[in-house]
């Protein structure tokens, strides 16, 4: 099916669509995710992604996306461990990262500045498995099930797939609303946590941490 088989609210984007598949049960449980986000930057030292006086480096520009989009599925990681090549300026030009959940369930994350890569999402469950091409900002997602056929959701961006997290910032602050119930402080607080917890085992310092 396509997206134009779905209610308007469900439609909004392909993130909402596959929240509401893992809801559902729609692959019955998750138990890994396949997620990547790298793209080759031009070489320019004092440039906000390679300068490590402004926190440069592929974690934080484009790997809090993968990171937090395995925490949309799982939740807050148990454990993570990566491995990062942190380049001539000393910030991370590229890393690789696997993270354990509750349940023994995992993802597997690659982040870069200096490398292009797909920016695809795989989640794999139990009973069948959703992908996302260019997650981060994308318009469609494909559910594949075992003996059926794939559903499709696909939902072109009314401007440019920001128009979402405006309406959202709106719709919170109409309501009186300090968070939003779709991504509350504590999941990107989590996030964050295990942000520092990679930069830690890479000895990854930014000058003023210091």
């Amino acid at each position: 099916i396509t997206c134009r088989d779905w209610s308007s609210d469900v439609c909004s984007s392909d993130l909402v669509g596959v929240r509401r598949w893992l809801a559902a049960g729609a692959i019955g449980e998750p138990r890994a995710a396949i997620i990547d986000f790298g793209f080759r930057c031009g070489w320019n030292p004092a440039s906000r992604l390679l300068n490590p006086e402004l926190a440069g480096g592929g974690l934080l520009d484009v790997g809090v996306y993968t990171l937090g989009y395995a925490a949309m599925v799982f939740g807050p990681a148990e454990a993570a461990l990566g491995f990062a090549h942190l380049g001539e300026t000393g910030v991370d030009e590229q890393a690789s990262m696997s993270l354990r959940y509750p349940g023994g369930k995992l993802a597997s994350i690659f982040c870069s500045v200096r490398t292009s890569t797909p920016h695809t999402a795989r989640i794999c469950g139990t009973e069948g498995g959703i992908f996302v091409e260019h997650f981060w900002n994308a318009p469609k997602a494909i559910l594949t099930r075992p003996g059926r056929e794939p559903e499709i959701l696909d939902q072109a961006h009314e401007i440019n797939g920001f128009e979402y997290e405006i309406r959202e910032v709106h719709r919170c602050l109409a309501a009186g609303l300090t968070e939003s119930p779709d991504l509350p402080v504590d999941e990107s607080l989590a996030t964050a946590t295990t942000m520092d917890q990679l930069r830690a085992q890479w000895q990854l310092v930014f000058p003023m941490e210091r």
